[in-house]
């Protein structure tokens, strides 16, 4: 008999012949992967959107930059005017509203502001949103690209409460042709700092270009209206008295927008007074400009267009024909300061064509006399209305769109709301030294720079001028 195990041999060798799927099963295998497929497709454009929104986010860097030379440069004392963006505006800080960020975004994470930050000039569009330039950081450990460029910028989007940092122009502080020592801005885009270099950002701060000047010096600077101005000079003075022995100027103007900077006709080359040290004095209000030149001519001229300046006096409402020879300002600038402002006689402007001119005398210790003259008729009259306080020098004036004057020294800060027939020095804790900018964003808010950069803080206002509060930078 067959042994039994032989057809179980036999089966175990033969061909195997798979059973068949169940059906549908291969229709079900290619849904599935197609499911992963969109699983993974969707995964990753979370992530780039993560990658994508992480980016979005991060902070502009604060560059912190000194003086590009072999060695650190003392920065200006005293700041520079503050722009204007709108008709309202002045010589001072503008009323333009600042921009207000979408709800619907989350609101972006700024970056700290420099510490050791010693400020040498303040700017603000609106209320709220300002900008100040100034040294910061430990000098020979700041760059790149030169270990002792530190110059630097905070702004502030609630009037002071808190700083952040803001990209600054590579370049030091004053010396002789190189580095800046003011800022300005004419909205929250488009921006300059100068002094004596000029450099432009039209983003808001994120980039910086440097602005050819052909070797002339940018002494002064202020925008408003439609277009912005500045003063260009021809200068020789090294360190940082930048603005000193400047043998001419002339008054350039460009569209805030632009780079292309032209000389204004009637102010491009005329009243400069050659081989002195006599500096220009530059206020805007929403709708003129006016120029005090170095040998007193006072010049005006429209900023809401590219148009022609000419002498204040032959700008009159009166019957004449316009063809007088101009007279001079009661006073007329003298040396420059730190800063690159004029000293001897300081100006503001109100609401067109209301002016106010200080003019000083030369200090004698730690006093000086200061004359107060007003003109209802954009500088074509003048009358003298009083003396400000002689205690301590004369740095800057400002004027309150509501007539208010404000008088910074380096005794402190004095008010007048009379047209400077009397004074009343004002409240708070002030610092030593004084200060050496002051201007006012409106009828109520103001802000000033102390002489002392070692501060590390800027004043401000909210009642006009009457008190002051610090505002510590960061």
């Amino acid at each position: 008999m067959t042994d039994p195990r032989d057809d179980l041999d036999t089966w175990m060798q033969a061909q195997v012949q798979p059973l068949p799927p169940p059906p549908g099963t291969f229709e079900l295998i290619r849904k599935r992967a197609r499911r992963r497929k969109a699983t993974r497709a969707v995964a990753a454009a979370a992530g780039a959107a993560a990658v994508i929104a992480v980016i979005a986010t991060v902070p502009r860097l604060v560059i912190t930059q000194l003086n590009v030379g072999p060695g650190p440069a003392s920065s200006g004392a005293a700041a520079g005017d503050t722009s204007s963006a709108s008709p309202p505006a002045h010589h001072h800080p503008s009323a333009t509203p600042s921009a207000v960020p979408s709800s619907s975004a989350p609101p972006p994470v700024l970056p700290a502001a420099p510490g050791n930050f010693q400020a040498t000039s303040v700017t603000f569009v609106g209320a709220n949103t300002g900008f100040v330039l100034g040294q910061a950081g430990i000098p020979g450990q700041c760059g790149p690209p030169r270990k002792y460029i530190c110059t630097s910028i905070a702004g502030t989007t609630d009037h002071g409460g808190t700083w952040h940092g803001v990209v600054a122009p590579v370049t030091g502080a004053p010396a002789g042709p190189a580095g800046v020592s003011q800022v300005r801005f004419y909205n929250t885009s488009d921006g300059w700092a100068f002094g004596p270099q000029l450099w432009a950002t039209h983003d808001g701060g994120q980039h910086w270009t440097q602005i050819d000047t052909h070797g002339l010096r940018v002494t002064a600077l202020e925008t408003a209206g439609q277009r912005v101005f500045a003063v260009w000079a021809q200068c020789s003075g090294g360190g940082a008295d930048f603005a000193a022995d400047c043998a001419s100027s002339a008054l350039y103007s460009a569209s805030p927008g632009s780079d292309q900077w032209s000389a204004v006709p009637g102010a491009g080359t005329a009243h400069s007074l050659t081989g002195t040290a006599n500096s220009s004095a530059l206020v805007l209000t929403g709708s003129r400009g006016y120029l005090l030149a170095p040998d007193g001519t006072l010049l005006s001229g429209p900023v809401t267009s590219a148009g022609a300046w000419q002498p204040a006096s032959s700008t009159g409402t009166g019957t004449g024909t316009g063809t007088a020879s101009p007279s001079p300002a009661p006073c007329q600038p003298g040396a420059a300061q730190a800063s690159g402002q004029p000293s001897g006689a300081l100006l503001a402007a109100t609401t067109s064509p209301g002016l106010d001119l200080v003019c000083t005398s030369p200090a004698t210790g730690a006093t000086q006399a200061k004359a107060v003259y007003t003109s209802a008729d954009g500088g074509t009259t003048w009358q003298k209305t009083g003396s400000a306080p002689a205690a301590g020098t004369a740095t800057s004036l400002a004027a309150a769109p509501g007539g208010a004057i404000v008088l910074a020294t380096t005794a402190g800060l004095e008010r007048s709301t009379d047209g400077g027939a009397t004074w009343a020095a004002a409240h708070g804790a002030l610092p030593s030294g004084g200060f050496g900018y002051v201007g006012m964003t409106d009828d109520r808010q103001g802000v000033a720079v102390p002489a002392d950069v070692a501060q590390h803080a800027v004043w401000f206002t909210f009642d006009g001028g009457h008190s002051w509060q610090a505002s510590p930078i960061p």
